[in-house]
C-alpha cells in the first residue's frame, strides 16, 4: 500500500466499531432492526472516518483530491462492469445447465415500499461504505505487512464469517471479499472497493425483485 497504517488510529477505530457492534447485540432494541442497523453503521462509519482521517491525508487510503476521486470512481465502475460481465456469463452457463441462477442469489426483501427504500439505502450504500472502511481500510492494511495473500485471505474469511447465515455457506461474500481486497490492492484507493461493493449489493437486491 502507499503508506503504512497508523497503528494507534487503526486500533482505536477497530475498538470503537467492535464496542458499538457488541452494544447493539446486548442492549434492548431502541428501533426497528433495519433502522437500528442503519444508525449503527452510520455511527461506526463516523468513528472510522474520524480516526482514519490522517491516513487519507497521507494517501494510505487514497488521495481525496477531485482528480484522484474521479479516477478511483471510474476504476470502481470499470471493476464493477467487468465483474458484472463475468457474473452474467456464469449465469448463462448455469441456465444452460438447467440451474436457475436467480435461485442462488435471490433473497427475501421487505414488501413495504418505505421499508424497501430503507433496505436499499442501508444495504446498498451505507453498509458497503462502513464495511469497506472496516475490512479493507483497517483490517487489510494492518495485515498487509505480513503478505498480500495472507491479508486477502484473512480479511475475506472474516468478511464472509460476518455475513454467514446459519446453516449456509456465504459463497457470495467469499467471492466479494476476494474481489474487494484485490481491487484495493491493485488500485490503492478505498473508493474503488466501495463502488464495487455498493454496486454489487444493489444489483443483488434489484435481481431479487424479479
Amino acid at each position: 500500500m502507499a503508506t503504512k497504517p497508523q497503528i494507534k488510529q487503526s486500533a482505536t477505530a477497530l475498538l470503537g466499531v467492535l464496542l458499538m457492534e457488541t452494544a447493539m447485540r446486548l442492549l434492548p432494541p431502541m428501533a426497528p432492526p433495519l433502522a437500528s442497523l442503519l444508525i449503527l453503521r452510520t455511527l461506526q462509519l463516523g468513528v472510522m472516518a474520524l480516526c482514519l482521517k490522517k491516513q487519507f491525508i497521507e494517501g494510505g487510503l487514497g488521495c481525496l483530491s477531485p482528480e484522484a476521486l474521479k479516477r478511483a470512481f471510474v476504476k470502481g465502475v470499470a471493476w464493477s462492469l467487468g465483474f458484472g460481465a463475468f457474473a452474467a456469463t456464469c449465469a448463462v452457463v448455469l441456465a444452460l445447465s438447467g440451474i436457475n441462477p436467480l435461485g442462488l442469489i435471490r433473497m427475501r426483501l421487505p414488501q413495504d415500499p418505505t421499508t424497501l427504500a430503507l433496505f436499499f439505502l442501508t444495504g446498498g450504500l451505507v453498509a458497503p461504505i462502513a464495511e469497506e472502511f472496516f475490512f479493507r481500510g483497517i483490517l487489510y492494511r494492518l495485515l498487509r505487512p505480513f503478505g498480500m495473500i495472507q491479508a486477502i485471505l484473512i480479511t475475506t474469511l472474516l468478511f464472509a464469517a460476518a455475513h454467514a447465515i446459519q446453516g449456509g455457506l456465504p459463497a457470495t461474500q467469499l467471492v466479494g471479499g476476494l474481489l474487494f481486497a484485490a481491487a484495493f490492492e491493485k488500485e490503492g484507493h478505498l473508493l474503488v472497493p466501495i463502488i464495487i461493493h455498493a454496486a454489487g449489493n444493489t444489483a443483488l437486491f434489484t435481481l431479487s425483485l424479479i
